[in-house]
């Protein structure tokens, strides 16, 4: 018995043109209410900070911690 062979070929797992995250911050820069904050461990890994906007672009400043001491906890 012969094997069958598809007559299309598969679509491919990646689309051609799209572009990944860290070539889109290179090119657009960070998102709003974001920052880096120097780096971390041995490794030298990257840290951040992030304010409300980052939280959300509605009445950002409502999201900021009343005490400017405090630090930021993000929304879930």
């Amino acid at each position: 018995m012969d094997e069958q062979k598809p007559t299309t070929p598969p679509n491919p797992a990646h689309q051609p043109g799209t572009s990944k995250g860290e070539e889109k911050v290179k090119e657009e820069g960070k998102d709003p209410g974001r920052r880096e904050a120097g780096s971390t461990g041995q490794a030298k890994r990257p840290t951040g900070k992030s304010t409300g906007r980052d939280s959300t672009g509605i009445n950002a400043s409502k999201e900021e911690p009343q005490d400017p001491e405090s630090p930021h906890m993000p929304a879930p």
